[in-house]
């Protein structure tokens, strides 16, 4: 019990300072009497402020910003690995573009066929309209997935393309 004493005193005694890394400012301020203070919490309205220090993820992650693409090879290499990823969402949404407007065309094919099939009489007709109704309504839906998948693939080529457009070069 008394081994676990001075290791809770250790904790306790090291939490409170860790809570201004958590918070991520730290204040450098004066009061009136001159006496120079370093806090994490902010100073008094008629002290005056030297200097605040923000940590930078925490400051990026308040404003809801990303942080700023390093520079060098890595930043290119980021760049590279974005525009290949932008294009490659814009293939994959192309071929379901072409896949959804391949099966509204086929379900359509087979609403007109279906019509045509059951609805040559007065009497088949009546008997088969629900289900040649379904299979128009399917085609329709079909159709509009399709027009959405279109939509989607446009946005995603739309996307790539400033990302695949060459930087140019800096200045020196």
């Amino acid at each position: 019990m008394w081994t676990i004493v001075p290791a809770m005193v250790a904790v306790l005694l090291i939490f409170p300072v860790s809570g201004a890394y958590a918070q991520g400012k730290v204040y450098t301020w004066t009061d009136a009497r001159g006496n120079v203070h370093i806090t994490d919490t902010e100073p008094p309205a008629q002290a005056r402020v030297t200097d605040v220090v923000e940590d930078p993820a925490s400051a990026s992650a308040e404003a809801g910003q990303q942080r700023p693409e390093p520079k060098g090879p890595y930043g290119e290499r980021t760049r590279r690995e974005q525009a290949e990823a932008a294009g490659q969402r814009a293939v994959e949404a192309e071929r379901e573009a072409q896949e959804a407007v391949r099966r509204a065309d086929e379900q359509s094919r087979y609403a007109i066929e279906y019509r045509k099939r059951y609805s040559n009489t007065t009497e088949r007709r009546e008997n088969f309209k629900y289900k040649i109704r379904a299979e128009e309504e399917k085609a329709e839906a079909l159709r509009l997935e399709a027009l959405k998948a279109i939509d989607r693939a446009r946005s995603a080529s739309e996307e790539a393309r400033p990302s695949l457009a060459p930087q140019p070069a800096p200045r020196p």
